[in-house]
């Protein structure tokens, strides 16, 4: 034996020290997954095991909607940490329809909040709401402690389908009317040396702007307004029809707020004012919360069709991204297409979207999918929820029955590319970039490095290929010529009024909407019941993993300094280390 084996190294010493050290780490954090895992779990049951409780005989619905449903897919519940799920918006869509046939509500009782809601979301609740009534003849009280805000205008749509509309003393009625705002940061960019190249197909493809100019094109300006005008007319029609006025005769009384409450009540937008010690009892007896009645919802009926709803919100990812659990993988979202079309006892597929778009080949992957449908002759059904605009129109454009909200933003049928280069911003701030390349073209995606003309020349190229397919894809799902695609295309955004009467969609409405367009498609009766299963994929042991560590995470719940923050807003405009070619 020699001496060096029997006196180890120093080196080797700390190497076996800190290999320990990493056993010690890995075996800690196993039991600490476990521990989650284990005590997720039963938490999870104990609160599912508080639902089973049985409702009253008859009671009152509370609706709180002091924030809005979430439009969005159902979380798995490991990743509630024991806290019952709250309804999304399509839960509470049904659970409305389905107390207007239920003789153990007396009512629904809506507490309004600041969270609630967006335009499109508001719509959607609405028209549920006054379904409620004419089906049930019910009583629906909505109650605020103040209607103002961004989301007033909304959280009023809503109130406006109740039989009663209730303000505190101690609020407001602060439903100003609806603005649309985009910064142009062009001056900051240039003054920080930061450089800002842009290609696009379609002069009202005006996203770039927000980095090239410093105040809008005479484009970008027309179609604002044309957008804010006809949300402001969709959000008016339910409040005037409440008010048994003219758009125009509301337009006068918004223009007057902010409104004290009594003010709103004699001007008839309200109907009572609570006194501040009020005690509301408006439904005297048992309540039910949401939840618990959507836990309590019956199966589904003998012999109903089977639907697969599949929800889908972000950007479109492309199809070599490592995948962020707030966009759209474009793989996994076709696999969950593709999985319900293979499956037998689904006989139809709704597919709800909230997107602006994202990349080129992501969205074609979605959209060959959302095609094969047809192929199959397997109806499946557009449903718009906010946003279904750029790549997200690309996927839509095959679907059997496009449905879109009153509110919905599609459209933009156009392609942009370009990135921002900070060589000029490094070279401020004293950091040089240095390196070795091969290949004239070797640092076109660098962020460092500015595009040359003949690279800016063939970024235009491919635009214009890709706009054309764009077209030409629409074009043979719309049954229209490319001629009038582009005519309506261009890059222009329209709300979902101006998109049916262009053709782009081919119904108004929500989830609703959506059911009846099914029925309609397979030639079932009106109201033949519908077996809605969840068509989302549960994510695997890793991403749940992942995602518990993150929402765990101290870091990512502390409150970061306004600076930061501001810094963080401007980064999150949009990808600045973006791929060549979007269609947002």
């Amino acid at each position: 034996m020699t001496e060096t084996d029997q006196n180890p190294s120093l080196l080797g010493r700390i190497a076996r020290l800190l290999w320990g050290f990493v056993k010690i780490v890995v075996f800690t954090l196993g039991v600490i997954l476990l521990l989650i895992f284990v005590g997720s779990v039963a938490i999870v049951r104990h609160f599912e095991a508080q639902h089973d409780k049985p409702l009253a005989n008859h009671f009152a619905l509370l609706l709180n909607l002091a924030n809005a449903p979430p439009d969005a897919a159902a979380p798995p519940a490991l990743l509630r940490f024991g806290v019952a799920a709250r309804p999304n918006l399509v839960q509470t869509i049904e659970a409305i329809d389905r107390a207007g046939h239920d003789a153990h509500v007396t009512g629904i009782d809506i507490e309004l909040g600041s969270g609630c809601c967006s335009l499109t979301t508001a719509e959607e609740l609405h028209n549920a709401l006054a379904r409620f009534r004419s089906e049930s003849g019910k009583p629906v009280i909505a109650r605020a402690m103040s209607l103002d805000g961004a989301s007033g205008l909304g959280a009023y749509v809503v109130a406006s389908a109740a039989s009663s509309i209730e303000l505190s003393e101690a609020g407001d009625f602060g439903v100003t009317g609806l603005a649309l705002q985009t910064p142009f940061a062009a001056g900051l960019l240039q003054k920080v040396g930061v450089d800002a190249q842009f290609e696009h197909i379609g002069k009202y493809k005006t996203y770039p702007q927000l980095y090239t100019r410093s105040s809008p094109s005479k484009a970008n300006t027309e179609m604002l307004d044309s957008l804010a005008g006809s949300l402001y007319d969709a959000a008016l029609a339910p409040i005037a029809a409440r008010l048994h006025q003219t758009p125009d005769q509301v337009k006068q009384l918004i223009d007057q707020a902010p409104l004290t409450a009594d003010q709103a009540k004699a001007d008839h937008l309200i109907d009572a004012v609570l006194p501040l010690d009020a005690r509301i009892d408006h439904f005297p007896g048992h309540t039910a919360s949401l939840a618990d009645f959507v836990a309590h919802a019956p199966g589904p009926a003998s012999g109903a069709t089977k639907v697969a709803l599949i929800i889908a919100h972000g950007d479109i990812e492309a199809p070599a991204a490592t995948g962020d659990a707030s966009n759209i993988d474009p793989r996994h979202l076709a696999d969950e297409i593709g999985d319900a079309l293979d499956n037998k006892s689904t006989k139809a597929i709704i597919l709800r979207l909230d997107t602006p778009g994202g990349t080129v080949t992501g969205s074609a992957l979605i959209g060959a999918e959302v095609a094969r449908a047809r192929t199959l002759h397997k109806p499946l059904i557009i449903s718009m929820g906010a946003l279904d605009a750029s790549g997200g129109y690309w996927v839509s454009s095959h679907g059997a029955v496009l449905v879109a909200d009153p509110a919905t933003l599609t459209g933009s049928i156009g392609v942009l590319g370009g990135k921002l280069s900070f060589g000029g911003l490094l070279d401020k701030i004293g950091v040089s970039v240095a390196g070795a390349s091969r290949g004239a073209n070797a640092l076109f995606d660098s962020p460092t490095t500015a595009w040359t003309k003949p690279q800016l020349a063939n970024l235009q190229e491919m635009l214009n290929l890709d706009y054309a397919q764009f077209v030409g894809w629409v074009a043979s799902g719309r049954h229209m010529s490319a001629a009038e695609v582009n005519a309506i295309g261009q890059g222009r955004v329209w709300t979902g009024v101006q998109a049916k009467q262009r053709g782009l969609v081919d119904q108004l409405g929500g989830y609703h909407t959506a059911f009846n367009a099914v029925r309609a498609a397979l030639k079932l009766p009106v109201h033949a019941p519908l077996d809605i299963t969840n068509g989302n994929a549960t994510p695997g042991i890793h991403a749940l993993l992942a995602t518990m560590f993150q929402r765990a995470n101290p870091l990512g719940i502390a409150e970061l300094p306004p600076q930061m923050k501001a810094l963080l807003a401007l980064g999150n405009l949009h990808r600045l280390s973006m791929p060549p070619i979007e269609i947002y």
